[in-house]
């Protein structure tokens, strides 16, 4: 195999090699509303239609406290000339351990990923989390 990436139509491809490499004795600590997830193997059915790409489903190994959302003047005239800090802190709703599916069905994903030990997991928002399963 080459070192150079292929050229596909619509851009390159970039190897597994390529992904940022965390050992595994390290810890790791997200900030604001941040997460990170390990995916799961999954199935989907023949009969699951999802026309913009399928959700990922994963446990969630690491969350943020949460964020102080900002504000806006004007919110009901959807102006936005001028950001002021939020007063009001919105705890992340997702927890340790919770299994999650990220991404969903109105809007695509692309997730940064890495390695952390010998797993790949993903970064993203408490916001891209479509659902917590119970």
């Amino acid at each position: 195999m080459s070192a150079l990436p292929k050229q596909f139509a619509r851009g390159s491809y970039l190897p597994q090699e390529t992904l940022t490499f965390i050992p595994e004795t390290s810890t790791l600590r997200c900030l604001r509303d941040q997460l990170i997830i390990e995916p799961l193997d999954v199935v989907f059915s023949r009969y699951l239609i999802v026309p913009q790409g399928k959700p990922i489903r994963g446990v969630c190994r690491v969350a943020g406290p949460g964020v102080y959302p900002n504000r806006y003047d004007h919110p009901e005239k959807h102006r936005r000339t001028k950001i002021m800090a939020g007063t009001v802190f919105r705890p992340t709703a997702t927890k340790v351990g919770d299994i999650v599916w990220a991404g969903g069905l109105e809007r695509t994903y692309n997730f940064e990923c890495f390695y952390w030990g010998d797993r790949v997991h993903f970064h993203c928002r408490d916001e891209d989390i479509a659902a917590v399963e119970v």
